[in-house]
């Protein structure tokens, strides 16, 4: 009996050791599990703000090239305007360097970029050619400006020894004038006269706030004797200048009458001779010089009575209203 009791009790005690450590060990197991699931958590924590934070950056890269994008194209097309302008005006240089001196030649061909003009072929009451080519008139060769032939509102000189930079200059003009120029300026000098331009090219533009000016100082009859309307100016073609004083007293000075008897040599001529205003249109100027060449200036220089232009050529110079 005692026997049978002692081994019973021990095998009791052994079964609840074993259950103990059961427990325990239960415990264990849970306690890892929790473990294991705080770390997965963190982990898919940690992996959510990874993937968001890559979104972020890939956006604000996306943004950033955007914008690279955006300026990238900005930047080309101010380029492509650039070079657009530039073409431009390259061309429009390129035209008017290819201009020859008409006012010697009779090869009229020019690249001016008039084709809005229609071209024409005439003959004057004299019997010399008459042709507008791109909107520009040339008589026998020579380039004509007056108030029946008017020049294209673009029209600059055509080859001008400096480039027309300006709406007014005295430099931008025809290249076989300056140097005629200098030469009678030279001899001139040699002789104690002091002669200088005053006044030369004048652009289309400017014209038209000098005439009008005139206009509104004088009224539009008399503005039409002294001043020409914007494009019927001879100071838009870069072949004529205004000297010293411009005004009536000029043709009295020492300077003014050695012009007056020596301007053919060099190839200028008064473009607008005293009594012939029913010819030209305008009054006297004996300061205003236009370059035509040796052979024509002697012709019109006419052996001291000096005759104009429209009247060696039997043209008008006449507004059509």
């Amino acid at each position: 009996m005692n026997c049978h009791t002692t081994t019973a009790k021990s095998e009791w005690r052994l079964t609840m050791a074993n259950n103990r450590l059961t427990r325990k060990q239960r415990a264990a197991v849970v306690r890892r599990q929790k473990i294991t699931l705080a770390a997965g958590i963190a982990v898919f924590i940690l992996v959510i703000i990874f993937v968001l934070a890559f979104k972020g950056c890939n956006s604000k890269k996306r943004n950033n090239d955007k914008t690279a994008g955006t300026t990238t194209e900005t930047t080309t097309d101010d380029n492509k305007t650039a070079t657009e302008n530039n073409s431009e005006n390259s061309s429009k240089n390129r035209k008017s360097e290819e201009f020859q001196d008409i006012s010697t030649s009779s090869d009229n061909s020019s690249d001016y970029s008039g084709s809005q003009y229609a071209d024409s072929q005439s003959v004057s009451s004299k019997g010399f050619s008459i042709q507008t080519i791109n909107g520009i008139t040339y008589v026998d060769g020579v380039l004509i400006a007056n108030k029946t032939y008017s020049l294209p509102s673009d029209f600059i000189p055509q080859d001008p020894e400096v480039p027309v930079t300006s709406q007014r200059s005295t430099t931008s003009l025809d290249r076989t004038l300056m140097s005629a120029w200098r030469t009678m300026q030279a001899d001139a000098s040699s002789q104690g006269l002091n002669i200088y331009i005053a006044s030369a090219y004048r652009s289309y533009s400017y014209q038209v706030n000098l005439y009008n000016s005139y206009v509104a100082r004088d009224g539009k009859a008399a503005a039409d004797t002294y001043s020409s309307r914007p494009g019927n100016s001879e100071h838009q073609t870069g072949l004529c200048f205004d000297l010293n004083s411009i005004d009536d007293s000029f043709g009295d000075t020492a300077e003014g009458r050695w012009v007056n008897d020596n301007c053919y040599k060099y190839g200028f001529c008064i473009r607008f001779p005293k009594g012939k205003d029913a010819y030209t249109g305008y009054q006297y100027e004996s300061w205003h010089l236009r370059y035509v060449g040796k052979d024509l200036a002697e012709k019109l220089y006419n052996n001291g009575a000096w005759i104009s232009l429209e009247e060696y050529f039997g043209i008008t110079s006449e507004y059509p209203d």
